[in-house]
């Protein structure tokens, strides 16, 4: 049943990804996206109790739920179909990768209810972080063209101003989940300075200050457009290292 569910969310998926590049003001296209998400939803929570606990896949398919999420009820009102072109089939791959298991995995925490605790927050927080980097993207494509003046090749994206003010919404939820996430961390988690830890506990304290620096810059020196995409990548970008590159090395690579 777990395998069936992930296959047909990957389908579902796939298939959302397809209608909101082709028709992204079709009404069926959101129908097809919440449906999508569902099926997900569901493929995630057969999957947590077939496999008892979390791995480095599942994390992978609990933020891809989150996020797609978060950009479905965000596209209500904004066009946000190309960037939903581009991550329903990406979530796609990582269903897919979950249905196939490709490598051996071991679970990445014990049966401690705080620690689970803690990687749902991570996750939220993750998922909110890769929404605003997608946006800032886009930010980031549209305002290169417009000031290049490359008006027939604008994106089918919002202004920059709802753009950049969507991008800005995720990063301080996201900042909060994340403050949320190291302080539950340093509560829930024993051994987090031991040697299979601290890599991670390095990077993710650097992409705090990162996006901490970045929201006190755009609070009182107004810093906005390109620095500010590219401080959202920077973070994002140690965020990600500290936790899928290092399981990357130690689970795929080094096992």
């Amino acid at each position: 049943m777990t395998q069936l569910s992930l296959w047909l969310a990957c389908i579902a998926c796939f298939t959302s990804g397809i209608t909101y590049y082709f028709c992204p003001k079709a009404r069926p296209t959101q129908l097809i996206g919440a449906l999508a998400i569902a099926l997900h939803a569901y493929a995630l929570s057969l999957t947590l109790l077939d496999r008892n606990g979390f791995t480095f896949l599942t994390i992978g398919l609990l933020i891809a739920v989150i996020g797609n999420a978060l950009l479905w009820f965000s596209s209500r009102d904004k066009d946000l179909s190309l960037l939903m072109a581009i991550s329903f089939p990406l979530t796609a791959i990582i269903i897919a990768l979950n249905a196939i298991q490709p490598w051996n995995l071991h679970e990445l925490h014990s049966n401690s209810w705080g620690t689970s605790i803690h990687i749902l927050i991570a996750c939220v927080a993750y998922s909110l972080f890769t929404a605003a980097c997608g946006v800032g993207i886009l930010l980031s494509i549209q305002e290169y063209q417009l000031k290049n003046h490359k008006l027939k090749q604008l994106l089918r994206v919002p202004p920059l101003q709802v753009l950049e003010r969507l991008m800005f919404e995720f990063i301080w939820a996201a900042f909060i989940f994340l403050t949320a996430a190291i302080a539950t961390g340093f509560y829930f988690i024993e051994d987090i300075f031991a040697q299979h830890m601290v890599h991670k506990t390095f990077f993710t304290i650097a992409s705090w200050f990162v996006f901490a620096g970045l929201l006190i810059g755009r609070r009182y020196a107004g810093w906005r457009g390109q620095l500010a995409v590219k401080l959202t990548l920077s973070g994002f970008f140690l965020l990600m290292l500290g936790y899928f590159g290092s399981q990357i090395a130690l689970q795929i690579i080094m096992h």
